[in-house]
């Protein structure tokens, strides 16, 4: 009995992480879509951790780039800018979430 709990637990577990990264996919493929640099990104990787807020209608509401690498100035712009994408390509269906973080890897 105690093994089929655990199990259930396990498995729901996997399930909202599954449900997380997939909302996480969206939110960034649907921000990238907003975001003209990309265009001239060919070749480029980089990545960055976002702390984002939103509201309950789904727009965002504040953002915290937490961490960018390469450490640069120049990534450290790029990871602003998209920011602003991503608060241009809003509201997004964020199914209750109020607060996510984010990890954008470039490219997608």
């Amino acid at each position: 009995m105690i093994n089929r709990v655990l199990g259930i637990l396990v498995i729901g577990a996997a399930t909202t992480a599954s449900a997380g990264d997939s909302l996480n996919r969206h939110i960034l493929e649907r921000a990238a879509s907003c975001w003209p640099t990309q265009t001239a990104m060919r070749g480029i990787s980089f990545s960055a951790d976002v702390h984002v807020s939103f509201t309950r209608e789904g727009h965002v509401s504040a953002i915290e780039i937490v961490d960018v690498a390469p450490q640069t100035e120049t990534f450290r712009a790029l990871a602003k800018d998209f920011a602003d994408a991503l608060k241009r390509c809003g509201p997004y269906g964020t199914e209750g979430v109020s607060e996510m973080n984010l990890n954008l890897s470039w490219p997608l």
